[in-house]
């Protein structure tokens, strides 16, 4: 649904300061699928997102959405192309003077919709967003989540093929992301509706997407399916925006005390991203048959795509040889383990 290649943009000069927001960013997104572009703040999440429907025309490099080359259309051609890429924003965008059902309906009417269409799929959209009965409400008188759900019927008006997702979610609590999440996930299936969502929260990326993009400084360092990102990350920027989800992010004392190579008496410290069977199952005893003692340090078992998803920070004693084997075991099941380093046995606790 979506290629991207060869973008560039640079914001500045002419006595300012450029700043490369884009250098050289390919990406695909698959149709039907649920794509997170991730990365630290000013990595150029926001700046990629609106390339795609040239709200932010690239220097360089094209744009592809459905087959067709958006950087190559003329003014007219483009505005027309734009009515099958809807878009939402963190921050609403809703018209005040407008009801519910009246914001709707202008993303149809800009369309040039006839008028007798627009009163039936305007009620269509409110009922996909369970909102049927806020249709003659103000956006003053709505919560957050009410008001996004009515961005994402605004959004949805003109049957458009892509939907693009700024933060949508960011300004939410928890329970309303969580709800807009399940509406976000329905749409996708029931309209097989391809999303491209830009966020700067994992656990957004590990209920919802299919595939990953990780950027940063303006360029993509790593990308691809969410269960293989989650549990094989390569990049350093990936794990540690895993580690801020997960909670496996080592505790500043901890990691102050960290060395690369072993002293007498020290314990070592792995990380463990596992799915499936591995991460259900009991790793610690596994350590403990091996005749290692492990300790818990940090970490949790969630959920990815409805599959267990351990990510654990352990500190292992013993045996140097047993600890190695223990681990290849693991790995050879298809876990990823990151050796941190070593710290002395009293920093950590055993049972």
């Amino acid at each position: 649904m979506v290629r991207l290649t060869g973008l560039r943009k640079v914001f500045g000069g002419k006595g300012k300061p450029a700043v490369t927001a884009l250098d050289g960013v390919d990406l695909v997104a698959p149709t039907g699928s649920i794509t997170a572009i991730i990365g630290p703040s000013g990595a150029g999440k926001s700046s990629l997102l609106r390339a795609v429907n040239l709200l932010e025309r690239p220097d360089s490099g094209s744009v592809i959405v459905g087959g067709q080359d958006l950087t190559a259309l003329t003014e007219a051609d483009l505005r027309r192309a734009r009515q099958s890429i809807g878009m939402i924003f963190q921050h609403f965008n809703l018209l005040a003077n407008r009801t519910v059902a009246g914001n709707v309906a202008l993303a149809l009417e800009l369309a040039g919709w006839p008028r007798d269409r627009i009163g039936p799929r305007v009620a269509e959209l409110l009922d996909l967003v369970g909102l049927t009965d806020k249709a003659g409400q103000y956006p003053a008188a709505l919560s957050g989540g009410q008001k996004q759900r009515v961005g994402i019927a605004r959004a949805l008006a003109p049957n458009p093929q892509l939907l693009l997702c700024d933060e949508a979610t960011s300004a939410l609590d928890p329970e309303t992301t969580r709800q807009i999440l399940d509406l976000l996930r329905r749409i996708n299936r029931q309209l097989g509706l391809t999303v491209l969502l830009i966020t700067h929260e994992m656990s957004v990326v590990r209920e919802v997407a299919d595939h990953v993009v990780v950027l940063e400084a303006g360029r993509i360092i790593e990308q691809g399916d969410v269960t293989r990102i989650f549990t094989h990350p390569q990049h350093p920027t990936t794990r540690d925006f895993l580690a801020g989800e997960t909670g496996t992010r080592l505790p500043a004392a901890l990691a102050a005390r960290l060395s690369p190579t072993a002293r007498p008496g020290d314990v070592a410290l792995v990380r463990l991203h596992a799915l499936g069977p591995v991460a259900a199952g009991p790793v610690l005893a596994g350590f403990a048959l091996a005749g290692v003692a492990a300790s818990l340090v940090a970490g949790r078992v969630q959920a990815l795509k409805d599959i267990p998803f351990a990510a654990l920070v352990l500190a292992l004693k013993g045996d140097a040889a047993a600890i190695a084997a223990e681990i290849t075991h693991l790995r050879a099941q298809g876990a990823d383990i990151e050796e941190l380093g070593h710290v002395a046995a009293d920093a950590v606790a055993f049972n």
